[in-house]
C-alpha cells in the first residue's frame, strides 16, 4: 500500500464498530487524506463506495469473524481490560474538574498572559515537557523550567518586563517533588499565576492557588496511570487555542515556514 492507503486501512480497522455514522468524506477528513484517495482505495480491495463496504461488514458472512466490539468485550473479561475500564472512567471523571467555574478562570489566565512556564518532576518530567511543546504550538512565550537547572533564574524581576503577565503549570503527582511547593510558593510571592494539574490525593496545592485540577491516576496498575493527566493537559492545550481559535490557527498556518528550512520531516 502507499503510505495513504495504509493510513486508511488502518483507521478502518481501529473505527470499525463506528462506520456506520460515517461517510467517505468524514474518513477523508479524519485520516488526512483527499475524498478521492478513500474511493479509489475502496475501488481496490473490491468495493464500490463506503455504502457496500457497510453492508459487507454487516453480512453474515462477516459475523464469522471477531467483530471488533467482541474484540473489545473480550479484552474487558480480563486483567488489562479491566485497568482499560478504570483508565476510561478516570478519564470522563475528567469532566467534573473541567465543570468548575475555576476551570474556564485558569484558562483565562493561560490565555492572557504574557509568558507561561510549564515545570514537572521526576517520573511527570517529560509529561510536562511534551505538554509545553504542544501549548507553545498554539499560543507563543511558553517554555518549560526545571528549578534545579536554571535556580529560577528566569524569575528574576526584570525592569523591562515589569507590566507582564507571567503564568505557571505545574504538573506533579505523588510521591510529590520536595520542590514543587516551594516552587509554588514562589511563583505566588513573585505574583505569578499559578494552575496545578495533579493527582487525586493531592492537598497541599489548594493553599496556594483555587486553580488546582485533579486527574484520578490510582487505578490498580503497578504504577500510578499518566493517562488520565496527560488528557487532562491536553484539554489544557485546545481550551487555550480554543480562546481565540483565529489566532491559534494562524500561528499554526505559519509555523512551517519557520521549520521548513531544518528539513526534518
Amino acid at each position: 500500500m502507499t503510505r495513504s492507503e495504509a493510513r486508511i486501512a488502518q483507521w478502518l480497522i481501529l473505527n470499525e464498530t463506528g462506520l456506520a455514522v460515517e461517510t467517505g468524506a468524514s474518513i477523508a477528513a479524519k485520516t488526512g487524506v483527499s475524498e478521492i484517495t478513500v474511493s479509489r482505495f475502496l475501488r481496490r480491495i473490491g468495493f464500490r463506495g463506503i455504502a457496500e463496504l457497510k453492508a459487507e461488514i454487516g453480512s453474515p458472512a462477516a459475523s464469522l469473524h471477531i467483530h471488533a466490539a467482541d474484540r473489545y468485550m473480550r479484552l474487558l473479561e480480563g486483567e488489562l481490560g479491566t485497568l482499560l475500564r478504570r483508565d476510561a472512567d478516570a478519564i470522563l471523571g475528567l469532566g467534573a474538574q473541567i465543570g468548575r467555574p475555576e476551570w474556564a478562570e485558569a484558562i483565562g489566565a493561560l490565555f492572557r498572559a504574557d509568558e507561561v512556564f510549564v515545570t514537572g518532576f521526576q517520573t511527570v518530567r517529560g509529561l510536562a515537557e511534551d505538554f509545553a511543546r504542544r501549548l507553545s504550538i498554539v499560543r507563543g512565550s511558553v517554555r518549560f523550567m526545571a528549578a534545579h537547572d536554571g535556580g529560577l533564574v528566569e524569575w528574576v524581576p526584570s525592569d523591562r518586563r515589569a507590566q507582564e503577565k507571567r503564568a505557571l503549570i505545574l504538573v506533579d503527582m505523588v510521591p510529590y517533588a520536595r520542590e514543587a511547593e516551594v516552587v509554588v510558593r514562589t511563583a505566588r510571592r513573585l505574583g505569578i499565576e499559578v494552575v496545578v494539574i495533579t493527582d487525586e490525593l493531592n492537598t497541599w496545592a489548594r493553599a496556594h492557588t483555587p486553580y488546582v485540577f485533579h486527574a484520578a491516576t490510582k487505578v490498580g496498575a503497578f504504577l500510578e496511570s499518566t493517562g488520565p493527566l496527560a488528557t487532562l493537559l491536553n484539554l489544557v492545550t485546545h481550551a487555550v487555542a480554543a480562546e481565540d481559535p483565529d489566532k491559534a490557527r494562524r500561528r499554526v498556518g505559519d509555523w512551517p515556514s519557520v521549520l521548513r528550512e531544518l528539513g526534518l520531516y
